[in-house]
């Protein structure tokens, strides 16, 4: 499997996996392929598509526009990653588009922006998010890819999505149980960690997040964090924790 691992790897989510089968990918994959990795038809890269594992294909044709892709061997059995989601509300562009990026990497099965009270930025580019989350995916060796929600209103999101799942909710500057003690105890069970906006969550946010039965108030420390560090510590923790 090391001799493989250098090569060029895909999300092919259309395709169904199937030993010598012939398919096409998208524009924009064929681009990628000629003109910037400068791949050429004969040579090899790796495929996924999120649900029969990894695969060796050969590039059979490759033009401007368009090419086709012939699957060779089966190289990995599909592995599917934590059912962990995250719940974020938007921040500036880099800082999002960061958080998206790291969530995908460190194994987040779902991410869902939320609006607050202090929320400064309304409107999100799902598709362009999502294409993020597909990069980071090909490129962290991960065999599904998280998926991206459209964004919603925070308590709407807790009252309905998330009730059948233990969220972690990070807050600062209130005593609250430790964030390793809390996920020890939730150890394989669904979570959602709740990360707020640059201005924090409003009184009224908090006391409604609080009351919430399957809702777990947990601290990252004494510092004051950024968002998208937060979200980073958070997941890096569960990651480190549940292992």
């Amino acid at each position: 499997m090391k001799k493989y691992k250098r090569l060029v790897r895909l999300y092919i989510p259309d395709a169904d996996f199937v030993c010598g089968e012939k398919f096409g990918i998208s524009e924009g994959q064929a681009h990628y392929l000629r003109n910037v990795m400068r791949k050429s038809a004969g040579e090899s890269l790796r495929v996924f598509n999120g649900r029969d594992g990894e695969w060796l294909a050969t590039i059979a044709e490759l033009n401007k526009k368009s090419a086709l892709l012939e699957l060779t061997h089966k190289l990995l059995e599909q592995k599917q990653s934590s059912d962990i989601w995250v719940l974020a509300s938007p921040v500036k562009k880099e800082a999002f588009d960061m958080m998206i990026q790291k969530s995908c990497e460190l194994g987040a099965a779902k991410f869902i922006p939320v609006t607050c009270a202090h929320t400064v930025v309304h409107r999100i580019n799902q598709e362009r998010l999502q294409a993020i989350a597909i990069e980071a995916a090909e490129q962290s060796e991960r065999f599904d890819v998280m998926i991206v929600e459209p964004l919603m209103d925070l308590k709407k999101v807790l009252k309905s999505v998330c009730c059948e799942r233990n969220v972690i909710f990070c807050i600062e500057r209130v005593e609250v149980a430790s964030f390793s003690e809390t996920v020890k105890k939730l150890a394989g069970k669904p979570l959602a960690i709740l990360i707020g906006p640059e201005g924090g969550f409003s009184s009224q946010e908090i006391d409604f997040i609080q009351g919430l039965e399957y809702v777990n108030a947990v601290t990252l420390g004494s510092r004051i964090l950024k968002s998208e560090t937060a979200l980073i510590a958070a997941l890096s923790g569960v990651q480190l924790l549940e292992n």
